[in-house]
């Protein structure tokens, strides 16, 4: 069973991807890390506390991490994708449960260092906890088992921006940080997410299960769907966050390629590109090129059995 920490700015589809999680056999999850994004920390952790609750699942801690990216300030969520409360608008009561009162980066490297080898970290929003981890402690770069990640885009547009995704131009010197430490790192951004689509019929078919949890999400996911519509013109979702959890239970739904990335951290047109190193510095014994030297190559994926991951997230969620 999979050590799992999920690391979450809560978030319409963070929410099913947490469900989604719960719903699988393969984690023990260790704890849910939230950080600012989709909403300001302070309600990314009253989501997170609150679905936990919802989901009877008490048992697991819920630390509160970064308010803000590593440099600025936070600029304010995303109401128009996730609602104001990050729940589709669904202001539904906040729960008894309480955050510990151990930080996010702190709860991290505490994990990491107790059970070497042995955690993978699913980060579904801005990678800024990682980042301050990193700092605070290098060494857990040597002792973490996996980090699988929602953001970027390596060939293709960006969501946010015409360059940009969003997690990753919420913080991109976080990000930037954390894409060249030398630990096992897998990419799974919009080269991907954008090709798997949770259907309006899939939707309706998961609502038919219920439970306090599901209703809740289900409910949540009216406001999301109505905004894929408006938007991107699809009867249904991309499947951004919940990509991370099918990941983590079958790599072999994605096809990747490994390469060093940089992020742009310059406050134009790009920022936020995740840039992977392309062309003749890939090939064997070839120069690589000054901005991607020595940093370590990660996993990005680029294609997927999108079939096969639905069929995967319907089958967890209606049983």
């Amino acid at each position: 069973m999979n050590k799992l920490i999920i690391d979450t700015d809560p978030g319409v589809d963070d929410s099913m991807a947490i469900q989604f999680a719960l719903a699988s056999e393969e984690f023990h999850i260790m704890g849910i890390t939230t950080v600012f994004g989709n909403v300001n920390i302070e309600q990314a952790t009253i989501n997170a506390l609150r679905l936990l609750h919802l989901a009877a699942r008490p048992d697991i801690p819920i630390s509160k991490g970064a308010s803000k990216p590593l440099q600025g300030e936070f600029l304010g969520g995303v109401p128009f994708v996730h609602g104001n409360d990050g729940q589709g608008n669904t202001w539904r009561p906040a729960g008894p449960l309480k955050p510990i009162g151990v930080s996010a980066d702190e709860f991290i490297i505490e994990q990491v260092l107790r059970f070497p080898d042995q955690i993978s970290i699913a980060a579904l929003g801005p990678l800024t906890n990682l980042a301050t981890a990193l700092r605070k402690e290098p060494k857990i770069q040597d002792k973490v088992k996996e980090i699988v990640f929602m953001g970027g885009n390596a060939f293709c547009s960006g969501n946010a921006t015409p360059a940009a995704e969003a997690n990753i131009l919420s913080d991109p010197d976080a990000a930037d940080m954390v894409l060249g430490a030398n630990w096992p790192l897998t990419m799974v951004g919009l080269d991907v997410t954008h090709k798997t689509i949770l259907s309006r019929d899939v939707l309706d078919e998961i609502a038919l299960f219920r439970s306090p949890s599901n209703d809740h999400v289900m409910e949540a996911y009216q406001f999301y769907q109505n905004f894929f519509m408006k938007v991107n013109k699809i009867d249904g979702t991309f499947v951004h966050d919940s990509s991370v959890i099918a990941y983590l239970i079958d790599p072999g739904l994605y096809k990747t390629v490994v390469s060093p990335v940089r992020v742009e951290t310059q406050h134009g047109i790009s920022r936020g590109k995740t840039w992977p190193s392309l062309g003749e510095s890939d090939h064997e014994g070839a120069e690589v090129l000054e901005p991607w030297r020595n940093r370590p190559k990660i996993k990005i994926c680029l294609d997927v059995k999108d079939r096969m991951v639905i069929q995967l997230i319907r089958q967890r969620l209606t049983r």
